[in-house]
C-alpha cells in the first residue's frame, strides 16, 4: 500500500459537517457510548447526497468523485493513515441505448427502461434483425439463431419458510418475519439473466429484450463480457414486443457500449490499536442508488468514534477497507487479496465485518406495479461461516439494532469459489471468506429497490434513519467485540479443530 496525499479532484469540497472532537475514555472501547455519533440530520444529508449522485458504475466519474469525497470525510473524522490502491479492469460502459419496432402497426421507437450491463454492444446505428418470442423458463434453441429474442423473465420468490428454517438464530421482536410470507426481490433472478445470456450466445442469437416487472434493475454485474446486446423493458412495452415477435417483425437495438481497460480505487484507512493485528470494516463505494451502498457513510461515523479512543484501548488496529468493484464482479476485493497474498497483511487480519444497505424499510409493488411501503422493516441477514466465535458475536448484535428483524445465516453455497457467479452468500463480504478464508460477518439487506437506477430513483424517502443510527452504533460495538476475540477462536470451525477453515 502506498500513501496518496492528493485524492480529491480539483474544486471538490466537503459539505460542512459537525465533527465530535472530545477524546473518549478507555471505557468507551468496552461499551460503546451511543451519544458520541454524528447527528441523524448528518446521516440523512449524506443519504440525500448519494441519491443526487445517481448511478455510480464502477470507475465512472460519479463513482470516483464519491471515493474522493469519502477520503475527505475520513480525514476530517480523524483517520490519519489513508491509502489508495489502484484496481485495473475492463469496463463495459454506455450512456446511450434504444429500441425500435421497424415495421407493422406498432412501428416506431419503444421506451427501453435500461440496458443489460456487460451484455454486448452495437454500432451507433444499432443492430436490426427479425424478432422471435421465448416464454419465461424456455431454453434457447436453433430458432433463436440470427434473431433478436423477446423473452419474459418471471419474478422469483423465496418462501419465508425456507429462509427461516436455515437460520442459526432469528431476532424478530415485532413478528414481522412470518413463515407464510414470500420474499420477492428482483436481485434473486440475477442468475437467470446471466444463464440466459450464455445460452443465447451459444445458439447464435444477435440480441435480446427482456420483459420484466423490475426493468430499472442493474443486473447482472459479474464483469463477464458477452456478445448479445440486451435491454430491459416494462410490461406495457412488452405487450407490443410480444406481438411483433410472434409476427417475426424486425426490431432494432441500439447499444453502442465501449469496453476499455481503466483504473479505479480501493480506499484504505488504518486506526492504530494496541496490536498490529487487524479487524477490518468494509463496504463498497460503487452502486446503483443511495442505499446501494450507504455502508461507507456509516463507516465514516464509526471511524470518528474509533479515532477518538486511546490507541491502547483498541485491542487490535482497525482497517477501513472501502472497496471498489462490487458492480464489476468483486474486482476490488479480489485484487486486494491478490496484492496482499504474500506480504503478511492477510495473516494479520483477525476478522472482517462487511456492512451493506443500511436503514432499509420494506417497499413492495402494488397492483399497478408501483412501489409502496409495507410498514415493516426490511429483514437483515448476517451471513458468516460456521465459526462459533463469529456466531456469538453476530448474535450479540441482533438485539442491539432497533426496527431490524434479522437472521444469522450460514453460507448458502458453502462449496462455492467465492466469485460473482459462484458466490458463497450474497454480499461483498463473501469474497473475503470465499477467496481468502478470512473470518467474515456480512450484514446485508436486499430491499426491492436495491438495484434500481435512473434519474427518478430515490432512497432517502425509503430508509429509517434511526435504524441506520442503531445499526451504526451496533456495528461499532461488534467491531470492538471482534477486536477482543482471540485470534485462534476466530479461526476455529464448529468441529473445534483450530485451522480447519484455512
Amino acid at each position: 500500500m502506498h500513501p496518496r496525499d492528493h485524492l480529491n479532484a480539483p474544486g471538490e469540497q466537503v459539505a460542512e459537517t459537525w465533527w465530535p472532537r472530545d477524546l473518549l475514555p478507555a471505557a468507551a472501547a468496552e461499551t460503546v457510548d451511543a451519544q458520541q455519533f454524528l447527528p441523524l440530520s448528518q446521516l440523512m444529508s449524506w443519504q440525500e447526497d448519494l441519491d443526487r449522485r445517481g448511478l455510480r458504475a464502477t470507475g465512472s466519474a460519479a463513482h470516483e468523485a464519491y471515493v474522493s469525497e469519502l477520503c475527505q470525510r475520513l480525514q476530517a473524522a480523524g483517520v490519519g493513515q489513508l491509502y489508495v490502491e489502484e484496481v485495473n479492469f475492463k469496463r463495459w460502459h454506455t450512456e446511450q441505448w434504444g429500441l425500435t419496432v421497424n415495421t407493422g402497426p406498432d412501428a416506431g421507437p419503444l421506451v427501453a427502461a435500461a440496458y443489460v450491463p456487460y451484455s454486448g454492444q452495437t454500432s451507433q446505428r444499432g443492430l436490426s434483425a427479425p424478432a422471435v418470442y421465448m416464454a419465461a423458463g424456455a431454453v434457447p434453441n436453433a430458432a433463436c439463431q440470427g434473431k433478436i429474442v423477446v423473452v419474459d423473465i418471471e419474478s422469483v420468490a423465496v418462501a419465508g419458510t425456507m429462509m427461516m428454517a436455515n437460520a442459526v438464530s432469528i431476532h424478530d421482536p415485532h413478528g414481522e418475519m412470518r413463515h407464510d410470507r414470500s420474499y420477492l426481490r428482483p436481485y434473486i433472478y440475477m442468475a437467470v439473466v446471466h444463464r440466459l445470456m450464455a445460452a443465447l450466445e451459444a445458439v447464435g442469437a444477435v440480441g435480446f429484450v427482456a420483459i420484466t416487472d423490475a426493468p430499472h434493475s442493474y443486473i447482472p454485474y459479474d464483469r463477464e463480457l458477452h456478445s448479445v446486446p440486451g435491454l430491459f423493458v416494462e410490461q406495457s412495452a412488452g405487450a407490443v414486443l410480444r406481438r411483433a415477435a410472434r409476427e417475426a417483425r424486425w426490431l432494432t437495438i441500439t447499444l453502442p457500449a465501449q469496453v476499455a481497460s481503466i483504473n479505479t480505487r480501493n480506499l484504505i484507512g488504518i486506526i492504530p490499536g494496541a496490536s498490529a493485528e487487524l479487524v477490518v470494516i468494509n463496504s463498497h463505494t460503487d452502486g446503483t442508488n443511495g442505499i446501494e451502498d450507504n455502508g461507507p457513510n456509516a463507516i465514516v461515523d464509526i471511524a470518528q468514534y474509533l479515532a477518538r479512543l486511546p490507541s491502547g484501548a483498541l485491542p487490535r488496529s482497525v482497517m477501513i477497507m472501502l472497496s471498489t468493484g462490487h458492480f464489476a464482479g468483486g474486482v476490488g476485493v479480489e485484487q486486494f487479496i491478490q496484492r496482499h497474498s504474500s506480504d503478511g497483511i492477510l495473516e494479520r487480519i483477525a476478522a472482517v465485518l462487511s456492512i451493506e444497505h443500511l436503514g432499509a424499510t420494506e417497499w413492495l409493488p402494488d397492483a399497478q406495479g408501483q412501489l409502496s411501503p409495507s410498514g415493516l422493516g426490511e429483514p437483515a441477514a448476517l451471513y458468516l461461516p460456521d465459526i462459533p466465535a463469529l456466531i456469538r458475536c453476530a448474535q450479540k448484535l441482533q438485539p442491539r439494532i432497533e426496527n431490524a428483524p434479522s437472521m444469522v445465516l450460514l453460507p448458502t453455497n458453502p462449496l462455492g469459489r467465492g466469485t460473482a457467479n459462484d458466490a458463497i452468500w450474497p454480499g461483498e463480504g463473501q469474497y473475503f471468506w470465499g477467496q481468502a478464508r478470512l473470518p467474515t460477518i456480512n450484514y446485508i439487506t436486499g430491499p426491492h429497490y436495491l438495484l434500481d437506477w435512473g434519474q427518478s430513483i430515490t432512497t432517502a424517502d425509503k430508509i429509517d434513519i434511526e435504524r441506520m443510527r442503531s445499526e451504526t452504533v451496533g456495528f461499532t460495538q461488534l467491531l470492538l467485540d471482534l477486536a477482543r476475540t482471540p485470534y485462534d477462536q476466530l479461526r476455529t470451525a464448529a468441529c473445534g479443530i483450530p485451522g480447519q477453515i484455512i
